[in-house]
């Protein structure tokens, strides 16, 4: 280094990614090395990062030149094929849904990563939408497959469908061509104070105006690091709920880009990294692998936060769809295969049941038929039975069958799927329904939730009925057994203590609609019915005034648990 502080990378793009060709200590050799790389017209691009050694060690890098180019000589950028489509969009402004965006981001994903482009970025700028318009056959070829996609087994003809697609992209583009004609502000502090800037500018709203100010800065940032960055940097310090949720839309579509290897850093396996993007979208990844330790600490904290729906929907789908990939789960160690498909199995799975729902049980299901020697229906029904007795109790067996019900999987196997539902009839007391070591309340809990499972499958209403009832008869029999409504109600405790602690318990969710549930109720009705309840509630309280906020607070209770 000249000044033994800082020196000049020469990067070149290379299959999206930049990747470091050599360093100079002075800029103006390293401006020229970059040149003479833009000069070979197969090079995507070249840029010249500074960096600068500060004196606690940490590294700050600014990019002093930056160029892309289209390759000569490259292949025709086709699209990438999908197998399902999203819901039909009725209006264009349907097409921004984040679904929709969703799928572009899979089926244009070969030009995207040419041009370091979102969805979002995309559908907000006329000159990148009438590029993409004008590259190859892309479009016409991305929409014939939607349309072909969305019309199979229907009555819609499949020119209509394509046809109205062109037409919502044409309102589209005239939509996006408006907004380039108007001077519009930069972004400042705050994504939302556009909003108040750009009211009454134009015909499509302060809203569609924003996200083409944000789309308009962030095309500016040519790579995938740096739009996230700037995102999460909005995102972090943004207090207007809406606006959040427009910044989480575009948060969405970079993490469908190719930057999850740099967000989450090496991985020993695909194991691994399935479980690092779950632990992401539930912000409790850990930051110090990421190769944007930054940015991910950035990212991490708004998903700790709850405040990227969006961004945790695209994060799970993505690990689900990793995980019904024909990829090994252990590529370097194939005898590690399964140990990582139990670290994935007991990742997905929380109090509520599986993580994902039906595309959870899906992709476990897909993954353990590369467990059987079997193929076709027989492996299929083997990989059902193995992952039934791959879970922990039979409460979480119910959960994932039910969830399983409402796949491609019950076209085919549902008979098999209620079969194994046999499991369930065979606990007969709590202890053999769900984990001995969890506590009252979570074996109350996840039962309830295996109950709740059943009655939203889509398994037929007879064995819906038979499910729930039994699990039902377990739950009562738990509270006769345990004696948990006589503790509640402890005759030598002060009323108010009893009625109060019913109540909670009736409200808190452990127990479904049925017999266990009823029984509960019936209790509370008994106290409620004792003669001079009210006075008898508030004895040993002296303030009128916190008499009767007593009342009150123990009427909105009632309230709650369904006494209203």
């Amino acid at each position: 280094m000249a000044s033994g502080r800082e020196n000049f990378e020469v990067q070149v793009l290379k299959e999206g990614r930049w990747v470091t060709e050599s360093a100079r200590d002075k800029e103006e050799d390293a401006r020229a090395l970059a040149k003479k790389f833009l000069s070979d017209k197969s090079c995507a691009g070249a840029r010249v990062m500074r960096n600068w050694l500060n004196r606690d060690g940490s590294m700050n890098e600014t990019v002093l030149f930056e160029q892309t180019q289209s390759p000569k000589g490259e292949s025709v950028v086709r699209i990438n094929p999908i197998e399902s489509a999203p819901a039909i969009c009725e209006r264009p402004r349907d097409y921004f849904g984040l679904e929709s965006r969703m799928a572009m981001n899979r089926i244009f994903r070969t030009y995207l990563e040419q041009v370091f482009l979102t969805p979002t970025e995309l559908l907000h700028n006329a000159k990148e939408l009438s590029r993409i318009r004008e590259k190859d056959s892309l479009v016409p070829s991305a929409v014939d497959l939607v349309a072909t996609l969305q019309t199979k087994g229907t009555e819609i003809p499949t020119k209509q469908r394509r046809d109205d697609i062109f037409a919502a992209l044409d309102q589209i583009y005239a939509q996006a061509r408006r907004a380039d004609g108007l001077k519009l502000p930069q972004i400042g502090e705050r994504f939302s104070d556009l909003f108040e800037d750009l009211a009454g500018k134009g015909e499509d709203g302060p809203e569609y105006l924003a996200m083409v100010v944000l789309s308009r800065d962030l095309i500016g940032r040519r790579n995938w690091v740096g739009k996230l960055d700037q995102l999460c940097r909005l995102a972090l310090g943004e207090p207007n709920r809406q606006a959040g949720l427009l910044l989480d839309t575009v948060i969405a579509d970079v993490l469908g880009a190719n930057i999850i290897q740099e967000i989450l850093g090496w991985q020993p396996a695909l194991g691994s990294a399935i479980v690092a993007m779950l632990d992401l979208a539930d912000g409790k990844f850990d930051c110090s692998k990421s190769e944007a330790q930054d940015t991910t600490e950035k990212l991490n904290k708004l998903f700790g936060q709850g405040r990227l729906p969006g961004s945790r929907h695209v994060m799970i789908e993505r690990a689900m769809r990793q995980l019904k990939s024909s990829n090994p789960l252990s590529r370097n160690d194939p005898g590690k295969e399964m140990e990582e498909y139990q670290k994935v199995l007991v990742r997905l799975l929380s109090p509520g049941g599986l993580l994902a729902g039906a595309e959870a049980a899906e992709a476990l299901t897909v993954r353990g038929t590369r467990f059987v020697e079997q193929g076709g229906a027989t492996g299929r029904r083997a990989a059902i039975t193995n992952t039934v007795h791959a879970l922990p109790d039979k409460a979480t067996g119910v959960m994932y069958l039910a969830e399983l019900s409402k796949t491609g999987f019950a076209d085919e196997h549902l008979a098999d799927i209620v079969k194994q539902l046999d499991l369930v009839f065979s606990a007969r007391v709590i202890g053999e329904l769900t984990r001995r070591t969890n506590s009252p309340k979570e074996r109350l809990q996840t039962a309830t939730n295996a109950f709740n499972a059943a009655l939203s499958s889509a398994l037929p209403d007879e064995v819906k009925k038979k499910v729930t009832a039994h699990i039902d008869g377990v739950l009562e029999r738990f509270l006769v057994d345990e004696n948990v409504i006589e503790k509640l109600d402890h005759p030598t405790d002060h009323i108010r203590d009893r009625a109060v602690r019913l109540v909670k318990f009736a409200g808190a969710g452990v127990l479904p609609e049925g017999k266990a549930l009823a029984r509960a109720r019936e209790r509370i009705i008994k106290l409620l019915r004792m003669p001079n309840f009210d006075a008898r509630f508030v004895e040993g309280i002296s303030d009128p005034e916190k008499q009767q906020k007593a009342l009150r607070d123990f009427h909105q209770l009632l309230v709650k648990a369904g006494f209203g």
